[in-house]
């Protein structure tokens, strides 16, 4: 029996107002006329570790991490204002108070803010955070395959068009401290000169938060030809450099051993360049700070060593995620580490030595058969045989798994002794849901937290089911699920089911849980589902079009066990 369990349905999501699903729902939808790229709002989906949480929303700009964060009540109402003008209000607060303001909004936003008043009409110019993208400059994203299929002399143009619109915002800038600075936008190294500028001015404005994201511009080598990081201006600036967080996308970074200028920085990440063991070693001996290591689609060599000589590392989370041809890593020293994330292709290939053992980690599986640790069996063989005895203290344990059609269920398992929040990403295998769902709670019998993303295959065998019980079948005149051959478990106390479309295979999954988890407290239904991006980062996405309604759900799953709505 169960006392007390909150059954809570988000159709939409709960956790924001309705005000704010209403916006989001319209920038999504808004026409973007360089091309079909649509704008996916993202959330921190968190690390469930507090000291890599707090270097995660040390490193994002304050205007996103207000974006990011998942609010956790509603809007609420202040109180004593009556009708007082706006102008009124902001009259009264200091100069410092309204920059503050200005650099919680986008830099488009911030600008059509000089109409409220003379005092906030060059106000904009103030802000703390500049983010310098295809968004703030034209008010839409950039379809950037829409801009690689466009003839050259075209693109050029697009180019010179944003170059000389940053030159212009930074010409009429006039605020005292720059916090973060963001460039984004497909220049490659033709434009080298000037973004080399922007880096200056923004080291000459003790910029702690740094982000040069070139993009691809259709080249047919992705390594070659790529746009070299200036360190050597970070020397120039002496002990003034202020530099924590530097974030690198289609940019090479070639540091010289022992380089001094960087021994503040505590979060790097590296995307789509190209890394040797030389450059790495270089990384960690002149980043003694260095926190948080990311590493994403670069080529590296096939055996990779993080090591920083004779001292200790004090990286706290590390990320490698499809490096090609790595496929060994190994972690020296790291007496921090806390959270490790990586792909199949490592699998028991990140040997610790010397170093904590992390007690958070994140893997991709996948559905590639073309070497053995792609192989599906193979990686889910490991995972629920080895791994809790290569990281016999991880607690959360985030699994992106492959679209699977046979039993891939091991028959030995080894127990995660310690595991306390256990999240399934993309869930695909709809044919062993439910075995494997049991098998994952047998292995983890301290469970408490359990999220499952669920991604099922819809054939239309599926759809025309779906679709009985979403026009008001009912849900008994499908066969129900054996509950006895499932065990029961004594810990889960929370599970959140997301991308549920009220399948019959969805329902079984939620009515297995709801009687055979003993001390299940809460239980969440959402329809979206939250891909994971990677670094604590997840997007939301609602993709079915025929939509179950919560009282269908109700009337379904109400009658299966003792349930309270709130």
């Amino acid at each position: 029996m169960h006392f007390g369990l909150n059954l809570i349905l988000f159709f939409p999501l709960k956790f924001v107002s309705r005000e704010q699903w209403m916006i989001m729902k319209r920038k999504r939808e808004e026409i973007r006329p360089e091309g079909p790229h649509n704008c996916i709002p993202k959330f921190c989906f968190g690390f469930s570790v507090p000291e890599i949480d707090k270097i995660m929303e040390d490193r994002l700009p304050t205007n996103q991490i207000s974006r990011l964060k998942w609010p956790q009540s509603q809007s609420k109402t202040l109180l004593g204002i009556d009708n007082a003008p706006v102008a009124d209000m902001t009259g009264r607060l200091p100069e410092h108070i309204l920059s503050s303001i200005i650099s919680l909004i986008s830099l488009r936003e911030a600008t059509t803010t000089s109409i409220l008043s003379k005092r906030w009409r060059y106000l904009w110019r103030t802000s703390s955070n500049l983010d310098l993208d295809a968004k703030n400059m034209l008010g839409h994203f950039l379809g950037l395959s829409h801009f690689k299929e466009q003839h050259t002399q075209w693109k050029q143009k697009q180019k010179g068009r944003f170059v000389r619109w940053v030159n212009h915002i930074l010409e009429l800038y006039v605020g005292e401290k720059v916090d973060s600075f963001r460039v984004e936008y497909p220049l490659g190294s033709d434009h080298g000169c000037e973004v080399d500028r922007w880096i200056q001015f923004a080291i000459d404005m003790q910029v702690e938060n740094l982000s040069i994201n070139l993009l691809d511009d259709h080249r047919s080598d992705l390594y070659h030809g790529l746009y070299k990081f200036p360190y050597w201006l970070f020397a120039q600036a002496g002990k003034l450099s202020k530099i924590k967080h530097l974030s690198l996308n289609f940019c090479s970074l070639s540091i010289p051993a022992n380089f001094i200028h960087l021994n503040s920085l505590s979060s790097l990440s590296l995307t789509k360049t190209s890394l040797n063991q030389e450059d790495v070693d270089n990384i960690l001996t002149s980043c003694p700070s260095l926190e948080w290591f990311s590493i994403n689609e670069c080529r590296c060599p096939f055996h990779l060593k993080l090591s920083s000589g004779c001292q200790f590392l004090r990286l706290r989370h590390l990320r490698i995620f499809r490096c090609n041809p790595l496929e060994k890593v190994e972690i020296h020293d790291a007496i921090s580490i806390a959270s490790i994330e990586y792909d199949a292709k490592m699998f028991g290939q990140v040997l610790l030595k010397n170093s904590a053992q992390p007690v958070r980690l994140c893997m991709t599986l996948e559905s590639n058969r073309r070497t053995l640790q792609s192989d599906p069996e193979t990686q889910m063989t490991y995972v629920l045989g080895t791994l809790a005895k290569d990281f016999p203290l991880v607690e959360t344990l985030l699994l992106s798994t492959p679209l699977v059609q046979v039993d891939i269920i091991p028959k030995h398992l080894t127990t995660f002794t310690r595991l306390k929040q256990l999240k399934l990403l993309g869930v695909r295998f709809r044919k062993i849901l439910l075995d494997l769902t049991s098998t994952f709670l047998e292995a983890a019998p301290s469970l408490v937290e359990l999220e499952m993303d669920l991604h099922l295959p819809r054939n239309e065998e599926v759809r025309i089911e779906r679709q009985k019980i979403v026009e008001g079948a009912d849900y008994i005149e499908h066969k129900k699920i054996p509950l006895k051959d499932y065990c029961q478990h004594q810990c889960l106390k929370k599970v959140e089911l997301r991308g549920f479309c009220g399948s019959p295979i969805e329902f079984d999954l939620a009515v297995l849980l709801l009687k055979n988890a003993v001390l299940l407290k809460k239980m969440r239904i959402v329809r979206e589902i939250t891909p994971y991006i990677g670094d604590g980062e997840c997007c939301v996405m609602d993709i079915f079009k025929i939509k179950i309604e919560r009282e269908q759900i109700l009337k379904i799953l109400g009658p299966e066990v003792p349930l309270v709505l709130i």
